[in-house]
């Protein structure tokens, strides 16, 4: 009898236990299904926020780079070819805007677009920030014609003016592009907004359809976190957690929402198992109640089951990767932490700690070394028993051969003890290292590069500071390595480069560094000095270095250096400023004489800036086409008939009046704007022959003057083509004035623009002949067919002698080479009467006529005769 109630009993009390148990799992697993979901969504989301950060510091690293070309290179930059060369992300459509508005140039090329209408240009235009903004909606670009996300980035004159905008279009897909999205079920979505609310990326998902599945966008309150939301705040009705983390720097916002239907969708099996469990119990214990014997069979059973399940998972633990340890604490009398010890632990945690297992159970923590000092580590487990977790990583002092050298630890507390895990993270840790120095070192050279400056310097200086020390920052820049480059090939370019900087290595101070920004520029800091006198040793041993040329596979090349000089704390307090006034006093030293060293100065800066200004300046008005032509007439020496006009630029400055070539032409060759200023030129004469002819007149030839920079640019031969074609000019109307300098080089591209110039049937001048280093056979190889003899020559005509068989020599040879002569500076009736004696083809010069306007030319051609022969008695016309 008691056997027949107490089965009943215990069938009850099993089966309520049963299902107590069922329905508190149940509930457990929906709670740790969402809490676990929201983990979840917090990595994704966090996940998505690194990689999105990432993709917007390179965004932001790419307008500091144009922006840094652009201060350089200025109107001369081209992004299209910077693209071509592999300088810019292909995903990137950047542009750069002057402050009119205008698009300068762009990485998609086309013509310039008007973009002073947009708000980020005139947001730009009204703030002085110079952080990386981001548009506060998607738009669509005028030249790509694509929905883009767009970055953009205010520019400066060096007085902070505005200057134009860098902008950067982003295609929203590679915003939205995330390496883990396999990680997302079917209902999940990532997306990013502005923290102004607008949607830049739309959400997607395997099953989200639209650009975004809220019904309202949602409010994010803090920087992350993380909220479950509401089916009714879906349209497809569907509850979420959402995840969001704010970038750091940046007005964006990343996040992710998961599917509370798609996260319970993966426990409803389990739920499902529990309940059916349920229920199974409740037959079996039915069973077990009438038969008391299979009940204790089927619990032996379920004991060998228990005991299986725990050596299987012993043996799981020992052969771990991990260490893992169960300590108990020991407590001194007043109930504070003494010691631990160690009551179990797996056969890895013990080869870690570079001891058996069985020696070390029981061990006390004071008794021998975990991999760390005795008081760090009882700090940590002291600090995990009071906290309930502690995690860390820590470099192993004194590691044994064999040992970890760097460990990730876990404590966990467990009733009055510990859960200790050690991870050997060695090779992660060596991974970072060998990151971090390859990011520092320019792979070149091997030196530091601009990174590990923009990163070093600052702290450099800071302990300068806290020490009361000076110190030296030397900005180097190798004279003439272009041309070395250009000449030999980028092999022995980048060979002359390593060379340099060993003997930049060779020569500093131990305890100095050099660094390499780039190209052929180098930094040299050196960390503490006593007075200039030490930066001037320093400067003058680099000097003396470079001044011995550099034999690189049987070549001898000279290279020297030209070197600016800042002091700290004197010339500035940081690190930019630093760098900023060595590289200015650099670009006085290569202005004033290559291979030499210059500290700034204020007045140095004022020289550097007036002479930006002029070069800003001439840039600006050859971009509003600021200059007009002259035409200085070439006339018959005997008839006085006009053969020709020689065209002259001349600059309409909008408050200066007229500038002469003097003041403008040697500042645009210096500095290539004589490239687009020739190209100017070339247009407007060839406009004014097309408007005469237009005009019924009777053009003569004008001669054109190119530039030896034109040349080394390339394509006049094409332009003069393209201009013929498009003004329809024939040949005969244009000659081309060449210097002696031109005429002797050897560079192929020059040669092959000049012979395809004269192949098209246009005369070639040879001006200001005898005053370079002209060459008799080259004359005969260019077939130049006019010579234009210097002013130099022509002025002394009648007062010397010698004056007068040097320029009868000169018409022979050319009346020998059957070439025609143009005297320049003819200013006198007798220097005209000397040249009708010498038989000389042409004069030009102020007795014959000044330079004059088009109008005025147009008399002159009308009229086509300036004066008459001098034998008749004829005053001049």
């Amino acid at each position: 009898m008691f056997s027949l109630f107490l089965w009943p009993i215990i069938f009850l009390i099993l089966v309520a236990t049963v299902w107590i148990v069922a329905l508190d799992e149940i509930s457990d697993i929906r709670n740790n299904a969402e809490q676990d979901a929201m983990a979840r969504a917090q990595s994704i989301s966090r996940a998505y926020s690194e990689q999105l950060t990432r993709s917007v510091q390179q965004i932001d690293a790419v307008t500091l780079n144009v922006k840094y070309l652009w201060e350089k290179q200025g109107m001369d930059l081209d992004l299209r070819e910077a693209l071509r060369r592999g300088l810019l992300p292909p995903q990137l459509y950047i542009t750069i805007v002057d402050r009119n508005g205008m698009g300068v140039t762009s990485s998609l090329g086309g013509a310039p677009i008007d973009v002073s209408d947009r708000e980020y240009f005139q947001f730009h235009k009204a703030h002085q920030t110079m952080t990386l903004r981001v548009a506060p909606k998607l738009e669509v670009g005028r030249r790509s014609g694509k929905t883009i996300v767009r970055f953009t980035r205010r520019l400066e004159t060096a007085n902070g003016a505005f200057d134009g905008v860098i902008t950067v279009g982003v295609d929203p897909t590679f915003l939205a592009s995330f390496n883990d999205e396999g990680a997302l079920n079917p209902h999940d979505f990532i997306s990013i907004r502005h923290e102004d609310g607008a949607l830049l990326v739309s959400e997607k998902g395997n099953n989200i359809r639209g650009s975004q599945v809220h019904i309202n966008p949602p409010v994010f309150a803090t920087d992350h976190g993380v909220m479950l939301m509401d089916a009714d705040k879906y349209k497809d009705q569907d509850a979420r957690i959402l995840a969001w983390h704010k970038l750091m720097g940046y007005p964006l916002i990343s996040y992710a929402g998961l599917s509370e239907s798609d996260v319970l969708a993966k426990q409803k099996e389990v739920i499902n198992s529990y309940r059916q469990f349920a229920e199974l119990c409740t037959v079996l214990f039915l069973l077990i109640a009438a038969i008391g014997t299979c009940l204790s069979i089927r619990m032996a059973a379920r004991k060998q089951q228990a005991d299986e399940i725990r050596q299987t998972y012993q043996l799981a633990v020992d052969e771990a990767r991990e260490g893992f340890f169960t300590m108990r604490a020991l407590y001194r009398e007043n109930g504070t932490v003494q010691d631990f010890v160690i009551e179990d632990c797996n056969t890895r945690g013990a080869s870690m700690a570079r001891y058996s297992k069985s020696s070390l159970i029981g061990k006390r923590l004071s008794e021998f070394s975990l991999l760390q000092d005795l008081e760090t580590a009882l700090s940590a487990f002291r600090h995990a028993m009071e906290t309930g977790f502690f995690e860390d990583e820590f470099e192993v002092s004194a590691a044994l051969p064999g040992a970890p050298q760097w460990v990730h630890r876990r404590l966990i507390r467990s009733g009055k003890g510990l859960a200790v895990t050690l991870r050997d993270i060695s090779e992660t840790k060596e991974s970072e290292r060998l990151l971090i120095k390859s990011a520092n070192t320019d792979a070149l050279t091997g030196l530091p590069n601009r990174y590990w400056l923009v990163n070093s310097l600052p702290t450099l200086l800071r302990v300068a500071g806290h020490r009361n020390k000076a110190m030296a920052v030397l900005f180097i820049d190798l004279d003439d390595f272009k041309q070395a480059n250009d000449r030999f090939g980028h092999a022995v370019g980048d060979k002359l480069l390593k060379m340099a900087a060993e003997r930049l290595k060779s020569v500093i101070r131990a305890g100095d560094e050099v660094v390499r920004l780039g190209g052929d520029e180098f930094t040299v800091l050196l960390s503490t000095i006593e007075s200039t006198a030490e930066a001037e040793r320093v400067a003058s041993r680099i000097t003396e270095a470079f001044t011995e040329p550099f034999r690189i596979l049987g070549h001898s090349m000279n290279v020297g250096s030209s070197i600016g000089i800042s002091l700290f704390p004197e010339d500035g307090l940081d690190a930019d400023t630093l760098i900023q006034k060595a590289d200015i006093a650099m670009y006085a030293s290569k202005s004033d004489h290559k291979g030499i060293f210059r500290f700034y100065n204020d007045e140095l800066y004022q020289s550097i800036r007036s002479k930006l200004d002029a070069e800003e300046e001439l840039r600006y008005a050859i971009a509003k086409k600021q200059f007009f032509m002259v035409y200085q007439p070439r006339v018959d020496t005997r008839t006085g008939d006009i053969r020709g006009f020689e065209a002259l630029v001349r600059w309409q400055h909008p408050t200066r009046g007229i500038v002469p070539p003097a003041q403008f032409i040697e500042l645009a060759e210096s500095t290539g704007s004589i490239v687009p200023l020739g190209s100017l030129v070339m247009d407007c004469v060839f406009r004014q022959i097309a408007a005469w002819q237009n005009m019924g007149e009777t053009p003569v030839p004008i001669s054109l003057n190119i530039s030896p920079r034109q040349l080394d640019a390339g394509g006049v031969d094409q332009q003069i083509k393209d201009l013929m074609k498009r003004h329809k000019v024939s040949a005969d109307l244009i000659e081309i004035e060449l210097t002696e300098s031109v005429m002797m080089s050897e560079v192929p591209a020059v040669i092959d623009q000049i012979t395809a110039i004269r192949q098209m049937g246009i005369k070639l001048h040879l001006d200001d002949f005898g005053t370079g280093y002209s060459s008799l056979s080259r004359l005969q190889e260019i077939e130049m067919q006019v010579i234009k003899i210097d002013r130099a020559f022509v002025s002394r005509l009648g007062t010397s002698s010698q004056a007068d068989v040097l320029v009868k020599t000169i018409v022979l040879m050319a009346k020998e080479l059957d070439m025609s002569i143009i005297a320049e500076g003819v200013e006198t009736i007798a220097q005209l009467e000397t040249l009708q004696h010498l038989d000389c083809d042409e004069a030009q010069g102020y007795l014959i006529a000044k330079p004059v306007t088009a109008p005025e030319a147009r008399k002159l051609l009308q009229q086509r005769r300036i004066f008459m022969h001098a034998e008749n008695d004829a005053l001049p016309v």
